[in-house]
């Protein structure tokens, strides 16, 4: 059984004066003010303080208000000394009397028209039934006070009322409505400062996610309000926050915890003389209790808690005492007691909720609302006058601004607009500027090379073609066919380049073997490696399979297999390795080569950057290859890259998609 905080609304806010070095302050001013008014002022001031841990000189100081304010005629004191002595014994858990006590309260701001006052004696008014569990008549004072609250724009009393509507609400099962009053409660008493009234805002926001079975919520939201009372010792806070959190451990079965919970509360209740808490605690130790099949044990505290409920007619809670004392007669085997509680309990059920009352709650916030919306038609009614002799001014005056607005608009976004095309417009000529100079290095380089060295290689020929032996022949075709093999897969690189730049080169995507690729990308060198006796190695899973286009793909491994040819010394090794990362295959050519540094490696796959001077191979390359690359891979939605130091090799590595089996 969860407990539920109502705010007793009160005039005078004692946020400030939790610390006794406060009080103390507050007794100097009192024992030195000469002012009546003020005197009783400070008076009630000091009683709520003590109202929470010292109820007698709480009592006292009510008391004392009240006489004072009599003598002299003072009609808001008087008024709010009758309500602050209804907090008191509502408190104590004697409700008939702050019931007589807010009445009384209420009669007094009436005639002496103190909006404020009436406000607060309403919601405590309405507090009163909806503990009574007369939801339909809590609710149609706490609406009023709503009313009262939202005319005069009183922000602590519209979070008082909040708080008590999101109580209400929560027991009539309306969870969102209950959190949403509740939250705006919180929200205003956080504005406002009003650190020792948190802690019953944030108890009912556990309470609504402890309803909704959100249990670490709950706890959460529990354990800010314990938290907030022990830092203004709250003891009231310090008993219901402790015994909420006794329930989440009996939620999750932890009985002995939650009865050790519920005794901690019952012991600072009984010092509170808080016959409501005590009541609860003895009907939840004894439930706890029942769960550990101590029904000797159970059944005095729970017959306990049931009288003292009796006593102050509380129904809500005189339900739940029936039904755990139905459960544990039938746990001795009692089948008699057992029914007989159990027909009490669904007879008091029933007489709680009712859908009278579920009707009534709902027509009086249909009601308040109408009454709202009325009130905001009358207020728009008195003021069409005046803003009929403004509207052309506003509506020149904002033409005219609209159209300064359109102008600067216009002028920004032309702005905006020849600035975003100019750097287009640079950064296209940036990189036709970078094509052009590859191109020319290419033919300067690459088409260079090959054809130099079939002129030379055929003007021995030609000039010693009767004295040449067989095996300068068999030097010379194997240079002859060294060359046709670059200037092919140079112009193999500057077509499928060309093509790619334009958008038509052909995107066929299909599943392929990566091993069967390597395989097909090694014979292809098998002559280059046997000429440089160099060792190539294969180590790719016959079962790693991509998505992708098979020339593409086949040009790439092609590309990476001839750079690390290249650039591997005579007698080095080569290797071709797959590995899986996730959902990727990542394709690595690997080589003994004589490596790349750090500031070189950020120069490839780039077409702006001049790679002739990267590496110290005596073959050197335009890197149009590794251009070709990457935008082949990118194609494939892949990604590639390289890692080598300088002296210690290179890693060429792509990665590309699993194919789905």
């Amino acid at each position: 059984m969860k407990f539920l905080f109502v705010v007793l609304a009160f005039f005078f806010c004692a946020e400030a004066f939790a610390q006794q070095k406060t009080i103390d302050s507050l007794q100097q001013l009192l024992s030195k003010e000469k002012s009546d008014t003020q005197r009783i002022n400070l008076s009630l001031q000091l009683a709520n303080i003590h109202r929470f841990s010292n109820v007698d000189t709480a009592l006292l100081l009510g008391s004392f208000a009240l006489q004072q304010a009599i003598k002299i005629k003072f009609k808001k004191g008087e008024g709010f000394a009758w309500h602050t002595l209804g907090i008191i014994h509502d408190i104590q858990g004697h409700y008939d009397s702050a019931l007589f006590n807010y009445q009384k309260a209420l009669r007094i701001f009436e005639s002496a028209n103190i909006e404020k006052g009436k406000a607060t004696a309403l919601l405590s008014i309405g507090g009163y039934y909806y503990y009574q569990s007369d939801f339909a008549k809590g609710a149609d004072y706490m609406l009023q006070a709503l009313r009262i609250n939202d005319a005069i724009n009183d922000k602590e009393g519209l979070g008082a009322t909040y708080n008590n509507l999101g109580s209400l609400y929560m027991d009539k099962k309306d969870y969102p409505n209950a959190l949403q009053y509740l939250k705006k409660a919180l929200a205003i008493k956080q504005l406002l400062n009003q650190g020792r009234n948190l802690a019953s805002t944030m108890n009912n926001i556990g309470n609504v996610y402890y309803d909704t079975k959100r249990s670490d919520s709950a706890l959460f939201w529990y354990q800010q309000s314990l938290q907030n009372s022990e830092q203004y010792e709250n003891k009231r806070g310090i008993a219901t926050a402790r015994s909420n959190i006794g329930n989440i451990y009996f939620d999750k079965e932890q009985y002995t915890n939650a009865l050790t919970a519920y005794e901690n509360a019952l012991q600072i209740d009984r010092e509170r003389s808080n016959q409501e808490g005590i009541a609860i605690n003895l009907i939840n130790s004894g439930h706890a209790r029942v769960k550990l099949k101590q029904y000797d044990k159970s059944i005095p505290l729970l017959k306990e808690g049931l009288q003292i409920l009796k006593g102050i007619d509380f129904k809500f809670h005189e339900q739940n005492a029936l039904k755990f004392l139905a459960e544990a007669y039938a746990g001795k085997g009692d089948n008699g007691n057992a029914y007989n509680y159990l027909q009490q309990y669904i007879n008091m059920h029933d007489s709680v909720y009712t859908q009278e009352s579920n009707q009534r709650v709902a027509e009086m916030q249909a009601l308040y609302e109408t009454e709202k919306k009325d009130k905001q038609i009358l207020l728009l009614n008195k003021e069409k006058e005046v803003q009929h002799k403004t509207n052309i001014f506003l509506i020149v005056l904002a033409a005219l601004i609209l159209l300064l607005g359109l102008i600067l608009w216009n002028r920004y976004h032309f702005k905006q607009k020849t600035n975003r095309l100019l750097a287009a417009k640079n950064a296209e000529l940036q990189t036709l500027n970078a094509t052009k100079d590859k191109l020319f290095a290419i033919v300067a380089h690459d088409l260079k090379n090959p054809l130099s060295a079939f002129r030379s290689i055929t003007q021995n020929l030609s000039d010693n073609k009767l004295q040449i032996s067989k095996e300068e022949i068999d030097f010379f075709i194997g240079r002859l066919n060294q060359s046709a093999n670059q200037l092919y897969d140079l112009l193999q690189n500057l077509l499928n380049w060309a093509i790619s730049q334009i958008g038509k080169l052909p995107f066929t995507p299909e599943k392929i073997s990566l091993a069967e690729l390597a395989a097909d990308n090694t014979r292809l060198f098998q002559n280059n490696l046997m000429q440089k006796n160099q060792q190539v190695s294969v180590n790719i899973n016959e079962s790693f399979y991509v998505w992708a286009d098979r020339n593409m793909i086949k040009t790439v491994v092609r590309n990476l297999l001839s750079n690390a040819v290249k650039f591997t010394p005579d007698g080095g090794k080569i290797e071709l390795s797959v590995v899986q990362k996730k959902e990727e295959l990542h394709f690595c050519v690997a080589d003994s080569g004589i490596g790349i540094s750090a500031e070189d490696i950020s120069k490839l796959f780039k077409v702006e950057e001049d790679v002739n001077t990267v590496g110290q191979s005596a073959e050197k390359g335009t890197g149009l290859g590794l251009i070709l690359c990457k935008e082949l891979i990118e194609k494939n939605k892949g990604r590639i890259w390289a890692e080598s130091t300088a002296g210690k090799g290179s890693r060429f590595i792509f990665a590309l998609p699993v194919a789905a089996n």
